[in-house]
């Protein structure tokens, strides 16, 4: 019932003093009409866990600052690498112990030939310790067509040039005589204009040039791009982080239910045994994997034709010991995070309701308590990404991690140590790398514990 203002009789002349003497009248107190109350109700349209989450992420802007710096580093890692024409693994002969941006005698020279054609083949940028091309059949392509030509003798030194608004045919052009002073000596080749790539296995495809992309990062005593290189090593990091997250997601996160949600005698057989693999180095323990483990997993890298055996044989023996040793060691703090966790919400009503209804553990573990413990998981994953990465790169910067010719941001940290005063740019740019990516995966998972956590909610 609404409550209307009272009236007063014998009192009625020192009320209507007081309002006079606060300015109110009696109109003033009359109960509100149901077109008023509505007008003062604010409506409030639900919010989700998750959405609500993102929001309260975005608003921290050091996180979204970091997430920005992840994203360009991923593009980097993944994408950089179809961008420019080197590999990590390609020597330049002519190349070696570049600054950043600046170009080699070869590469100077094919610059200046590019002013007289449209693309070239240039011997001297050619990777490994072969400057020379072979007689026999080549072809190329140039803006969807295919050209075949012939070579009856040996190209030492020299160009392979052709100019399509010319129409003119294919020419060489001799270097050696250029090197020492004199001019030219430009001899042409006829070609033959086809309509698919040949398929004949005797006609070796080349990659002709429109232009010479600088070394941005500049070049290590190898001849090898040192961009390049940093690209496959913040790939290789980045990878790693996140299989050996998973690797611990997957352990740590069955292990800690289990212990959780059983209790009693378990819990406490379960926990002890988490409490002894703590006091393990995990160094050490990678040290004596690579020992035992170098010979067997080599074996299996030769003889399985897995497409997964053989891209991790590519990374090594050492990588695969840390995936080992964070299948061993590097899931008891996700264990102990989400035994808690459940033993918070195994006394919830609704675990209560799923056992009265004869729910079996397993069930309960993974259609109750895993899924109201995501934000834990998700949070304690992204965390232990950069554990992940800097273990790896301070193992490779060891020597006992990713093998020889695979890049990584650590063993190159290591490789440019004994340089540093001449050529501080080679430590540099992938030790720059590294701690942007630490730096910002850190600040990722500090601002998804602070979105998740509903005891911060704002």
């Amino acid at each position: 019932m609404e409550r209307k203002m009272p009236k007063y009789n014998i009192f009625h002349t020192k009320v209507d003093d007081i309002l006079a003497e606060n300015q109110f009248s009696s109109a003033d107190f009359e109960s509100a009409t149901a077109e008023e109350k509505e007008s003062m109700v604010e409506m409030h349209k639900s919010v989700s866990y998750w959405r609500d989450a993102v929001r309260r992420f975005k608003n921290n802007s050091v996180s979204m600052v970091a997430l920005a710096v992840v994203i360009l580093l991923t593009l980097f890692a993944f994408v950089g690498p179809y961008l420019i024409p080197y590999s990590y693994e390609e020597q330049f002969r002519g190349s070696m112990k570049l600054g950043p941006f600046e170009y080699s005698e070869g590469e100077l020279r094919a610059k200046e030939a590019l002013g007289d054609a449209d693309v070239l083949f240039s011997t001297e940028l050619m990777p490994g310790s072969l400057t020379s091309l072979k007689k026999g059949d080549y072809a190329f392509s140039y803006r969807g067509d295919w050209y075949q030509f012939s070579l009856n003798r040996t190209l030492r030194s020299g160009f392979l040039m052709y100019n399509g608004s010319k129409a003119e045919p294919l020419y060489t052009v001799k270097i050696d005589d250029f090197i020492a002073g004199g001019d030219y000596e430009t001899t042409s080749v006829a070609f033959t204009v086809v309509k698919d790539k040949p398929v004949d296995p005797d006609v070796t495809i080349i990659s002709m040039r429109s232009s010479v992309f600088p070394h941005v990062f500049g070049t290590d005593s190898a001849g090898r791009d040192i961009m390049s290189r940093t690209m496959y090593g913040a790939r290789v990091s980045l990878l790693i982080g996140v299989i050996a997250s998973l690797i611990v997601l997957v352990i740590g996160s069955i292990y800690g239910a289990i212990s959780g949600f059983l209790g009693g005698k378990t819990d406490f057989i379960m926990m002890r045994i988490v409490e002894l693999i703590y006091s393990v180095p995990d160094v050490l323990i990678v040290l004596l994997l690579q020992v035992v483990l170098q010979i067997p997993l080599q074996n299996w890298f030769d003889s399985s034709s897995l497409p997964i055996v053989r891209a991790l044989s590519s990374l090594g023996v050492g990588i695969v010991s840390i995936f080992i040793t964070f299948a061993l060691l590097y899931w008891v703090g996700m264990a102990r995070i989400i035994r808690g966790q459940v033993l918070m919400l195994k006394k919830q009503e609704y675990v209560t309701a799923a056992m009265v209804l004869g729910a079996s553990n397993s069930r309960i573990i993974r259609k109750h308590l895993l899924p109201n413990s995501i934000g834990q998981l998700v949070v304690t994953t992204c965390l232990q990404i950069p554990s992940a990465i800097f273990l790896e790169s301070f193992l490779s910067f060891l020597g006992l991690g990713i093998s020889a010719p695979m890049s990584s941001l650590g063993s190159m940290c290591s490789d440019a140590i004994d340089t540093i005063t001449v050529y501080p740019y080679r430590l540099l740019f992938p030790a720059i790398i590294l701690s942007l990516l630490v730096l910002s995966l850190n600040l990722v998972g500090d601002g998804m514990r602070d979105a998740l956590d509903p005891r911060l909610k704002k």
